[in-house]
Formats: C-alpha cells, sequence, structure tokens
C-alpha cells in the first residue's frame, strides 16, 4: 500500500464512518458509498497509486434497493465517472464518492420503508380512526400537553410536551406513555429531551429518531434555548409517502404542543430594547 493510499483511506474513514473503505487482500479494498452504505464497490489498487487510477472490479447493490436505484448502474458507469475524478498523481477516491452522491442518494423515508420491509418489520398502515381525546392525560396517567392532529394522506401525527427534571423521569414518562397501546403501535415515536437538574450544574440532552432518519435532530433543535422539558411525537404511517411534508407535521406538531404547554409562546415573542427575547423557559 502506497502512502497515498493509506493516508487517503484514512481520511475517508474519519471524514464519513469506520469501515467506510476497507482492505480485502493486499491490492483489493471494498468501498461503501457513504449516501448509501449497503451497497459495495470493490476497487484494485496498483501499487504505483495514484500515478495509475484504480480499477472497479464489481458493484454490489442489496435486491431491496434495485426499484430505487437506476437500473444503470454497473461497473461500466462507475468506471466513467472515476475515470472523470482522476488527475495522474492524485488521489481520486474521495472524489469519486462524492460525485456518486447524486446518483445513490435515495429519499430517506423510502429507504426506511424498503430496510424494514426487506426485514418484515415495517407495519401496514394504521388507517383506524383517531382523535385527541385517544391519546388524553386519564389515558397514560401524566399531564402532557398534546397538540391537534395533523393529518395528511392518511398519516397522522400528534405531539406531546411534558415538564421533566431529570433523565430517569424522562424515561419513565416515555415508558409510560407506550403504556397506551396505540401509541406503542405507532409505526415512530421520535422524542427528544433538554433537562438542567437544579444545583449540579449538569445537563442532558438526547433524542431518538425511532426509525425516522433525522427526526429526533429536528425535535432537539425545535428545542433550543428550552430546559427541562421533553417532547415526544408519534406518527402512524398511512401507506403514502410524504417525503419533506413530514418533517414538517413533526415540527407543527411539536411546536403546537411546546405552545399549549406553556413552554413557548404562540407568536413570536417581542424583544425589549436589549434585544433579548421573552421566550419562556421552564
Amino acid at each position: 500500500m502506497s502512502q497515498s493510499l493509506a493516508e487517503e483511506i484514512f481520511s475517508i474513514n474519519a471524514i464519513y464512518s469506520e469501515g467506510c473503505m476497507v482492505q480485502q487482500s493486499s491490492t483489493i479494498y471494498v468501498v461503501h458509498p457513504p449516501s448509501l452504505p449497503e451497497a459495495s464497490i470493490q476497487m484494485s489498487f496498483s501499487s504505483t497509486y495514484p500515478a495509475v487510477p484504480p480499477i472497479i472490479l464489481s458493484v454490489s447493490i442489496p435486491d431491496y434497493q434495485q426499484g430505487y436505484i437506476p437500473k444503470t448502474v454497473d461497473v461500466q458507469l462507475l468506471t466513467d465517472i472515476l475515470l472523470g475524478c482522476y488527475r495522474t498523481g492524485e488521489v481520486c477516491v474521495f472524489d469519486f464518492l462524492d460525485e456518486l452522491g447524486d446518483l445513490l442518494n435515495i429519499d430517506q423515508e423510502y429507504y426506511e420503508q424498503k430496510k424494514l420491509t426487506a426485514s418484515h418489520a415495517w407495519e401496514r398502515p394504521n388507517n383506524s380512526d383517531s382523535s385527541d381525546d385517544d391519546f388524553g392525560p386519564e389515558n397514560v396517567g401524566i399531564k402532557w400537553a398534546i397538540s391537534d392532529m395533523v393529518v395528511d394522506r392518511k398519516s397522522k401525527f400528534i405531539a406531546r410536551a411534558v415538564e421533566v427534571h431529570s433523565l430517569a423521569e424522562a424515561q419513565a414518562n416515555l415508558a409510560t406513555l407506550k403504556t397506551n397501546k396505540k401509541i406503542a403501535n405507532a409505526t415512530h415515536n421520535m422524542t427528544a429531551w433538554r433537562i438542567k437538574p437544579d444545583g449540579n450544574g449538569i445537563t442532558i440532552q438526547d433524542c431518538d429518531d425511532d426509525g425516522e432518519s433525522a427526526a429526533g435532530g429536528r425535535l432537539l433543535h425545535l428545542l433550543t434555548d428550552l430546559w427541562n422539558v421533553m417532547v415526544v411525537v408519534s406518527r402512524w404511517y398511512g401507506g403514502v409517502l410524504l417525503g419533506p411534508d413530514r418533517f414538517k407535521h413533526i415540527n407543527v406538531t411539536a411546536r403546537d404542543a411546546l405552545v399549549k404547554g406553556g413552554f413557548v409562546q404562540d407568536n413570536p415573542p417581542d424583544k425589549d430594547k436589549k434585544g433579548k427575547s421573552s421566550k419562556r423557559s421552564k
């Protein structure tokens, strides 16, 4: 292995994730594109690389992804892309992976559905009638602030927010919430909390996508400047992919619950003369 190749492998695995590029033999390496890590591309590197370009030997894409990855993705296409990135004497794998980003990029909701379908974990759409009353405080034992329901193409979204003061309390609240069968059977229960226990200076924040990629991080971002609050957004998948609209519904219902709980104001707060916001945080 040349020094240039060793440094390139180290950089790629550091930038993306460990195992993005792994050695299979003395000259052969397997690359897992960051935009589609289940795929694998087998590449051969000469001992004189980067004086000469690598050679693509094979490409493998799991069967359950073949339906939405272009059929033209084969060794010849990837070779053309690779040679387009290569400059004599310069490493090219990082640029190659960057070029593959658009080609192998897929809608994350569709991607997650396909993975779950392949593992037999994707449940049938839940189209049963529901209302806010189904998820009221009397049913979960905790005084949650509950958002209005959002329904879009048979998918249903409801959010809840509640004050918490410890990690154990947040975890117990979530466990109690899931004793409600309708909530427990939601396709996703996305969560986030930010906690600042009194007196010890420790801060706690965490989130969980529960299978809805990037949703937990978005909820946590929504809680910026708030303390001692947790929010849970439940979604029942309706059988129709919503694309980016699902994130809008997650955000809208979460904010509605925060407003109803008094954690934030309904309208953007006025600012005083010093420009400080009057937003309330607990």
